[in-house]
């Protein structure tokens, strides 16, 4: 009786069909519930990251680093309900969802803008980053693909902000830089592992996984802006590419 009983607690088939496919609440189709979790855990972190860098704000510059976590956390909250309610949004909360991200990483760049003394170079940086969120928009309205968003992410992240932030510490000897490129580093595993058919415990799939590294991620970039533009007493002490 004891080992029958034991058997239907762990009828591993079951917990896969209803914590990684779908659950039907009250006539209410709800997809990926384990990813749902996961939404919300991160944007509820981007949210009290949001709080944190907002409340120690003394310059609007640096407010863009809070917004960077403030609409990170509603593209989180929207995935959520986005996976949830699959059946009946298709992809278009997806795309609302992708759109916030976009903002986001927008803002983080923006914010980075504080480390340039020469005018001319964060004009001209200012209308880059521009035309590339215009240029990230635009794919999200003709491609249907999560694969944009992480195009746009290692771009931004590899490519644009981390040579600005190695520059910074040679320069400047900021070590609080190094927390950012642990955070970088540890982006690309989920991007790696996103789509694979691993599991943790039946519950929860690579996805809800990736989110999981991403808010460890997240957490070392906010340790580094935090030490960076919130806590130093000269937050540019010879700044980048002066006159």
């Amino acid at each position: 009786m004891i080992i029958f009983y034991s058997c239907s607690l762990l009828n591993l088939d079951y917990f896969r069909t209803m914590i990684l496919g779908e659950i039907n609440l009250w006539g209410l189709v709800i997809r990926e519930p384990g990813t749902i979790i996961s939404d919300f855990i991160m944007g509820f972190f981007c949210i009290a990251f949001f709080v944190k860098l907002l409340t120690n704000s003394d310059f609007k510059q640096q407010e863009y680093f809070a917004q960077f976590f403030l609409l990170l956390g509603l593209s989180s909250f929207v995935a959520a309900f986005a996976h949830g309610l699959h059946y009946y949004f298709g992809i278009y909360l997806h795309k609302i969802s992708w759109l916030l991200a976009g903002f986001a990483t927008y803002f983080l760049e923006l914010g980075s803008t504080l480390l340039f003394n020469n005018e001319k170079f964060k004009s001209k940086f200012i209308i880059f980053i521009k035309l590339q969120l215009t240029i990230y928009i635009l794919l999200l309205f003709f491609y249907e693909g999560f694969i944009i968003v992480k195009i746009n992410f290692v771009v931004s992240l590899i490519g644009i902000l981390t040579p600005i932030y190695i520059v910074d510490m040679v320069k400047n000897q900021v070590k609080h830089n190094l927390y950012l490129f642990f955070g970088i580093f540890l982006a690309i595993f989920p991007s790696i592992f996103h789509n694979t058919e691993f599991n943790f415990l039946y519950i929860f799939n690579m996805n809800d996984l990736s989110h999981f590294f991403l808010i460890l991620c997240l957490f070392f970039v906010f340790l580094g802006l935090n030490a960076r533009f919130f806590k130093s007493e000269d937050v540019i002490p010879k700044g980048l590419l002066s006159k």
